[in-house]
């Protein structure tokens, strides 16, 4: 995994942040990680990093503002925000959404790869729930094609819901397709023949049928 580290010098250095983040850089211990330095500044992005950090630390008051740290947490990425005590409870809406752990600052080595262990965790823990939320939802686009799908041939073709399934599902099969993708093409085949989309003087209808006949007929 890739780690940022974000440093304002002038600040870092005079009380010993900077050093203590370099020494837990250089540590052997810290296994997976690579380790990258970004210096604040206004113009600082993250962006220009490829590929992306998994994790950006920060240190407090030193560097940066809210607003910067509100466009790397839209990045999927996990923050690590060394703190003092005092400013835990401004990150307390943060965490409830945000792969996010708070480092009381200041801390010793042991402690920040601490702080790396549990963010890691917590960035893998919302990016699992993240592909299952995706995979449900995609399942259920799948199903309203589906249904409306089956609606079409129901309506055209005087059959029954089962029939319409085992229609689009043959379809599927004899094109090695998913049957999402059949049922889509139905609905776009159904769009381009409906007198909605067809000037009064073109209107192809019985073409349009036929074309939805090839589609979904038996062999």
């Amino acid at each position: 995994m890739r780690a940022l580290i974000v440093l304002d010098e002038r600040g870092c250095e005079s009380d010993g942040s900077s050093s203590l983040l370099r020494q837990w850089s250089s540590r052997p211990e810290i296994g997976p990680w690579i380790v990258e330095f970004l210096h604040w500044s206004p113009n600082a992005t993250i962006v220009e990093f490829e590929p992306k950090p998994d994790v950006v630390l920060v240190v407090e008051p030193y560097c940066p503002p809210i607003a910067w740290l509100e466009e790397v947490l839209a990045l999927d990425v996990g923050l690590i925000a060394a703190i003092p005590a005092q400013r835990t409870e401004a990150y307390r809406a943060w965490a409830e959404q945000y792969p996010i752990q708070l480092l009381l600052w200041p801390a010793n080595v042991e402690a920040i790869d601490l702080a790396f262990v549990n963010v890691a965790a917590d960035l893998q823990r919302q990016r699992v729930w993240k592909a299952r939320h995706e995979q449900l939802q995609q399942r259920l686009n799948d199903r309203i094609l589906i249904e409306r799908a089956k609606g079409v041939l129901v309506e055209r073709l005087r059959i029954s819901e089962r029939e319409a399934y085992q229609r689009l599902r043959l379809q599927s099969r004899r094109q090695r397709r998913p049957i999402r993708d059949i049922a889509r093409n139905l609905l776009d085949a159904q769009s381009l023949f409906s007198p909605a989309n067809q000037s009064s003087e073109d209107r192809p209808h019985l073409n349009g049928q036929a074309a939805l006949d090839r589609l979904t007929s038996d062999p």
